[in-house]
């Protein structure tokens, strides 16, 4: 994946593998209650987004070594 360059900002390839190594260590309560489920979805979806958008694949971010 190439980096996004916008108005001279750039986001690099590590730094989004790292947000959603981040994002997906954030989740996985797997408790049972409805917070924690919600909590779940909330976290598998944001990361899915992220993952869509960008190209990416879980095994991508899951291998990523921090830089």
């Amino acid at each position: 994946m190439e980096d996004i360059q916008d108005n001279g900002d750039i986001i690099t390839g590590d730094m989004i593998r790292e947000a959603a190594k981040k994002i997906h260590e954030a989740g996985g309560c797997d408790v049972q209650d409805d917070y924690g489920r919600g909590w779940d979805a909330g976290i598998t979806e944001a990361l899915d987004i992220l993952l869509s958008a960008t190209g990416y694949s879980i095994e991508e971010v899951l291998e990523h070594e921090e830089a």
